[in-house]
């Protein structure tokens, strides 16, 4: 029912810790609503459902600070018609903005195709969203509950070096299985985090110790350490590890765009295909890396990828063929030497 659902998002707006099981659960067995542009209604009510194979223009956010796109997805039409009217949403010359309805749990696997796709937002009233991240969308695209306790995550590289003399505030935070006190780590000076943001944090160790950060503070942080230390390049690389191991693809999908733009195209291509694998885009990754090949012969994270992605696909005298002449380039490299025997024993 509409009714249940709104309530259940509207809750969960008021208290992020609370588990979400019940909002999953009742997002799998209801219809939804995209905002998308298309041509104009006719008269009278329309209901489309986009198909999995075909592509549609969708309505979504830019996150301002790090270029992933969230798209609204809306429990009742009302609801769309109340976005389109408090963000004052115009029309594209030409064409109308349209509300799309769903079967139920079908709008999850559609959107993990969308480019930059960082997740959904569940919208209700102005001001009252819900976030569900590109890791909890992949589970309910295949039908699955996601975890509903704080997800957690390690410090992506070696260490986090924090000057002297930097303000950092300490709080403790409700305890969950495991450990008994946790303690919040902040750095005014970096930025802000919702109540929300607590759902995703990453352990900062500190000395025998360790404090646990929001993940979305943290990635703040980092560009304030840039802006206190000058660290240039080995910033992005922060930025972006952090990214994939947050599985925060969107967001590292639009960085790598970023890089494109700034003349640093083969690091950003190896990050995609890196981005799409791990995604299941593995069409879009084996494209890529078939270019890349070509146009960057010496560098091993295409190859590997490139014959993942086909093997993936079931194109496997391709992918062998890939594998051999990889082998030859990259002599005496033991992964490629494992993938080319593998596919030759499957090949017949």
């Amino acid at each position: 029912m509409v009714e249940n659902l709104e309530h259940l998002i509207r809750r969960a707006a008021i208290d992020p810790r609370r588990p979400r099981t019940a909002l999953f659960k009742e997002l799998l067995r209801s219809e939804t609503y995209l905002l998308t542009v298309d041509s104009p209604l006719e008269e009278g009510e329309i209901k489309r459902v986009a198909k999995s194979e075909s592509s549609f223009p969708v309505w979504a956010d830019k996150d301002p600070e790090l270029g992933g796109v969230w798209v609204p997805v809306f429990p009742a039409r009302d609801r769309v018609r109340d976005f389109v009217a408090a963000r004052g949403l115009k029309t594209p010359r030409g064409k109308e903005f349209l509300w799309m309805g769903h079967m139920p749990g079908q709008v999850f696997s559609l959107l993990r195709g969308v480019s930059r796709f960082a997740g959904i937002k569940l919208f209700l009233d102005p001001g009252v969203s819900v976030s569900v991240p590109w890791s909890e969308v992949r589970a309910l695209s295949e039908g699955k509950i996601a975890d509903d306790g704080p997800r957690r995550y390690e410090l992506p590289f070696d260490r986090l070096v924090i000057p002297a003399g930097a303000r950092l505030s300490f709080g403790r935070m409700k305890p969950w299985p495991g450990e008994e006190k946790p303690v919040l780590l902040l750095m005014p000076d970096a930025g802000r985090f919702t109540p929300e943001d607590l759902r995703r944090l990453v352990r900062l160790p500190l000395g025998g110790k360790h404090a646990w950060v929001p993940v979305r503070h943290f990635l703040q942080i980092l560009r304030r350490l840039k802006t206190i230390n000058g660290e240039g390049d080995r910033y992005l690389e922060d930025l972006f590890a952090s990214l994939l191991a947050f599985e925060m693809y969107g967001e590292a999908e639009a960085l790598c765009e970023w890089f494109v733009h700034r003349g640093h195209e083969a690091y950003a291509w190896v990050g995609l295909s890196a981005i799409y694998g791990r995604c299941g885009r593995m069409e879009e990754c084996a494209a890529l890396c078939k270019r890349a090949i070509v146009k960057y012969p010496s560098e091993r994270a295409f190859h590997i990828n490139g014959i993942r992605a086909l093997t993936a696909l079931g194109r496997v005298d391709e992918a062998a063929r890939y594998a051999a002449a990889a082998v030859v380039r990259f002599p005496g490299d033991g992964l490629l030497a494992e993938l080319s025997a593998k596919l030759a024993v499957t090949v017949p």
